[in-house]
């Protein structure tokens, strides 16, 4: 399961945070997922089904989700056209509803085509995070 033992956004780093930027970087935040969920469909399906996991498996979801949000709240604390008042709350809302949503794409691709679902998955993630504009 890749996905659960990378924790790291690799490309974060490589982020252009400048003033306009913001569009790119939600695109990016939204394409890793997608590309790290790519792996195995069915993993996907099983675990959203079953979802019976050991206190092992549970605890290293949880250390890599929260290594996750920490480093996204740092991209959103240093990007200069992020406007939300809580930038922890954000980030785990970002983080949680960028990760199901690619989950249940990928776990059944035929529902929404993976272009449609990166760029409305951008939208949604710009919009929030530019506030009223």
């Amino acid at each position: 399961m890749r996905h659960i033992d990378r924790s790291a956004w690799t490309q974060a780093d490589q982020l252009d945070l400048s003033p306009g930027s913001l569009r790119t970087m939600a695109r990016a935040l939204v394409r890793d997922a997608i590309d790290n969920h790519r792996d195995d469909p069915q993993l996907l399906r099983i675990m959203i089904e079953e979802a019976s996991f050991s206190q092992e498996l549970l605890d290293t979801i949880d250390r890599h989700g929260k290594q996750r949000v920490s480093q996204v709240r740092d991209l959103l604390a240093r990007h200069p056209d992020v406007r939300v008042r809580d930038l922890d709350t954000a980030a785990e809302l970002i983080l949680f509803t960028v990760e199901m949503n690619t989950h249940k794409h990928m776990a059944d691709p035929r529902s929404i085509p993976e272009e449609a679902l990166e760029n409305e998955l951008t939208d949604l993630v710009t919009r929030y995070l530019g506030g009223d504009r």
